[in-house]
C-alpha cells in the first residue's frame, strides 16, 4: 500500500514543481512582455492587495475590463524607455494625427524652438516635414496617461519623449518640485497629447475635474522594475494610490465604454 501510495504521489509532486518553476518564469519576465492573461492575473492580484480591506465581492466590482486591457504582445521590441516613443507609436491608431499635432497658439517649448533652428540648417533633403497644426485642440485632455511609481522615474519618462514633446507640451502630473495649483494652470491652459504622473497626484486631477479625459485613449502603466525588483504593482503605499485612481467613476465609465484601454509598458 505504501508503494502504491508513493507511486500516486510522485507525480503530484512533479506536477507541483513544474508549477512552481512555471510560476518563477512568469514571476521573472517583466510585466510588459508577459502574455495578456499573465499581464491580468498580475493586476488583478495587486488589486485585491491593494484593496484586501474590502470583501471579495467589492473587490471583483472594481476589476477593470478585461475588454480594456491591450495585447500589446505584438510589440517585439524591449519595454525600455529607449523604446517608449516606438510602442506609442504602436499603441495609439493614427497616432500622427493625435500625437504629432500642434496646437495653432501653443508658445513653443525651448526644446522645440531648438529643434526648429537645427531643422532650419543643412540641406533641403535633410530638412523635416513641418508638424500638422490644429486649430481649437482642448485644453488639458491627453490621449496618453502614463503612470510611474515615482517622481524621479516620471522625470525619466518624460525625457525619453523627445519626438512627441516637440508637438506639444508633455504634462508632469506628481509632487516633485511641482504644485497642484501650477499643474491646475498648466492644464487648464495648455493643449497636451501626453501626460506623465504618479497615481497619487493624478487621482487628485481627475478626482477635480481639472484633467480631462474625453480624448483619453490609453493609460499606460510604467511597470519598471526598481533596484529591489519592485514594480508599481508591488509597492503597498503606490498601488493603494493606484486602484483608488483607476476606480474613479470617470475613468471606470471610459474602460467600460471601450473608449480607454490600459497597457503595461
Amino acid at each position: 500500500r505504501k508503494a502504491a501510495a508513493a507511486a500516486v504521489e510522485a507525480p503530484k509532486k512533479k506536477k507541483q514543481n513544474k508549477s512552481k518553476k512555471a510560476r518563477a518564469e512568469i514571476n521573472n519576465t517583466p510585466i510588459g512582455k508577459r502574455t495578456r492573461a499573465d499581464q491580468i492575473e498580475a493586476l488583478n492580484d495587486s488589486q485585491d492587495r491593494a484593496l484586501e480591506h474590502l470583501s471579495a465581492i467589492e473587490r471583483d466590482e472594481r476589476r477593470i475590463p478585461v475588454s480594456a486591457i491591450k495585447d500589446v504582445s505584438p510589440f517585439a521590441l524591449d519595454h525600455t524607455l529607449v523604446h517608449l516613443e516606438s510602442f506609442l507609436k504602436f499603441a495609439v491608431d493614427s497616432w500622427k494625427s493625435k500625437l504629432l499635432v500642434k496646437d495653432a497658439h501653443a508658445t513653443p517649448s525651448k526644446f522645440a524652438k531648438a529643434m526648429e533652428h537645427e531643422s532650419g540648417k543643412g540641406s533641403k533633403k535633410d530638412k523635416k516635414k513641418p508638424l500638422e497644426v490644429v486649430e481649437n485642440l482642448p485644453r488639458g485632455a491627453p490621449v496618453v496617461l502614463i503612470i510611474s511609481a515615482s517622481g524621479i522615474r516620471a522625470v525619466e519618462v518624460i525625457r525619453a519623449l523627445p519626438l512627441f514633446a516637440e508637438a506639444a507640451k508633455v504634462g508632469k502630473l506628481f509632487a516633485k518640485h511641482l504644485k497642484v495649483s501650477e499643474q491646475v494652470y498648466f492644464l487648464e491652459n495648455t493643449c497636451t497629447h501626453i501626460c506623465v504622473g504618479t497615481p497619487n497626484r493624478v487621482d487628485k486631477l481627475i478626482a477635480d475635474g481639472v484633467l480631462d479625459l474625453s480624448r483619453l485613449e490609453l493609460v499606460l502603466i510604467d511597470a519598471h522594475m526598481d533596484i529591489k525588483k519592485r514594480t508599481i504593482l508591488d509597492i503597498q503605499e503606490i498601488r493603494v494610490d493606484l486602484f483608488k485612481m483607476l476606480g474613479l467613476e470617470a475613468l471606470e465609465d471610459k474602460f467600460k465604454a471601450g473608449e480607454t484601454q490600459l497597457a503595461f509598458f
